[in-house]
């Protein structure tokens, strides 16, 4: 009688639903890398005029338009040198240096130099301009450059109400393991890993508007930064390194994308899960709908939790 046999690669990942795409690893690193760049522009040339016009910014002019130059224009060597369509890049790009502009030419100070227009702080509207370049770049490098369909990016209808459930108990994982890093963190007195408190610095930018708080955070950040992540980074991986090896590094790459030393373990915490409700339920609305969750919860907390 033989004994019994490992396990292969296919059976154990059975019952995953994930899309063949026509992308692979060096699309998402390429992806990635201009994707950052666009970020960087809109950050640096938005931020540069809105010092001009005399508000208090991140970014200083004139190096800002320096960087924020030279970060474009590698972007659209990049793209033409590997000849992915350069239309929706500039035009994610043109949108939020514009929109940012604007904001700053007919905002107006509300204290301490800081911009708001129509009743939101320009930091705000600068900072969802820069998320949409995630969705702008993952849409460009598959349905514009591969014709591939909108499901290949997991945009796909779910059944019932169970995929969700499945979504809210993998985030409870998630976030259980957070505080567990947490606790650590506080158990060995590492305070330089500490997660910072993104939630409440975006409700401090919106001047404690826990509506436009929430529409930027809870819903269009998750919503572009599925897109990407999820719907692009990790099924271009996997016919590299496999489903579990794509999904590691998936969740990696989200994680550095938050720059903050302290948010790394985080953040790749909950891409794991997130990345994991993709696989399962085989539609990225389940994952869009754990991440809204998560930092809708977060901002909730920062808005009304007080702590002694």
């Amino acid at each position: 009688m033989l004994p019994p046999q490992p396990p292969t690669t296919n059976d154990r990942w059975k019952d995953i639903n994930l899309p063949t795409v026509s992308w692979g690893p060096l699309d998402v690193v390429i992806a990635a890398t201009v994707t950052m760049l666009v970020v960087i522009s809109i950050l640096s040339l938005g931020g540069s005029y809105g010092t001009d016009v005399g508000y208090n910014t991140t970014v200083n002019s004139p190096s800002g338009y320096y960087v924020g130059l030279l970060a474009t224009a590698l972007g659209l060597v990049l793209l033409r040198l590997f000849r992915y369509p350069l239309w929706p890049i500039v035009a994610a790009l043109v949108a939020g240096v514009g929109v940012t502009a604007v904001s700053y030419q007919f905002g107006h100070d509300i204290g301490n130099g800081t911009a708001e227009f129509v009743g939101v702080p320009v930091g705000i509207i600068a900072a969802t301009a820069m998320s949409g370049a995630f969705a702008a770049t993952g849409i460009a490098f598959s349905v514009v450059r591969y014709r591939e369909p909108f499901a290949a990016l997991g945009f796909v209808k779910t059944n019932g109400i169970k995929p969700y459930l499945f979504a809210v108990a993998m985030w409870l994982v998630g976030l259980s393991i957070l505080m567990f890093w947490v606790q650590a963190l506080y158990w060995f007195g590492v305070d330089s890993l500490a997660p910072p408190d993104t939630a409440q610095k975006a409700l401090d930018e919106a001047g404690g508007s826990i509506v436009v708080t929430i529409v930027l955070v809870g819903i269009l950040g998750p919503i572009a930064e599925e897109i990407f992540f999820r719907g692009y980074v990790l099924p271009g991986l996997v016919r590299k390194f496999g489903i579990g090896w794509a999904l590691l590094l998936s969740s990696v790459m989200f994680g550095l994308f938050h720059i903050d030393l302290g948010a790394i373990v985080p953040t790749f915490a909950l891409g794991l899960a997130l990345g994991w409700v993709y696989l399962k339920t085989g539609s990225i609305w389940p994952a869009m709908f754990a991440h809204g969750l998560h930092n809708t919860v977060a901002v909730l907390v920062a808005k009304y939790l007080t702590t002694a």
